[in-house]
């Protein structure tokens, strides 16, 4: 995966209220990176979503809206569709 995408997607989680992906740190000084770090990085962005929307009145994927369109931006930004 293009290290440039996996930033993008980064920056939208971080922005969305993901501490996980905002600790995480840009890639740099290469121009790929493997595909897990993109699916670990959703994944875990996700699952920490989950947890801070349980009470939300309106939820998809278990998640508040704007979350889930974060979620699906990054990975439409990765380009990944199977995670």
């Amino acid at each position: 995966m293009n290290a440039g995408a996996y930033n993008r997607a980064r920056s939208i989680l971080a922005h969305a209220g993901s501490y996980w992906a905002a600790k995480s740190h840009p890639i740099h000084g290469t121009s790929s990176v493997a595909v897990h770090y993109g699916t670990d990085l959703l994944a875990e962005s996700r699952d920490e979503f989950r947890a801070l929307d349980a009470s939300a009145p309106v939820k998809r994927a278990g998640m508040a809206m704007w979350h889930w369109d974060a979620i699906r931006r990054a990975a439409e930004a990765m380009g990944i569709t199977h995670w």
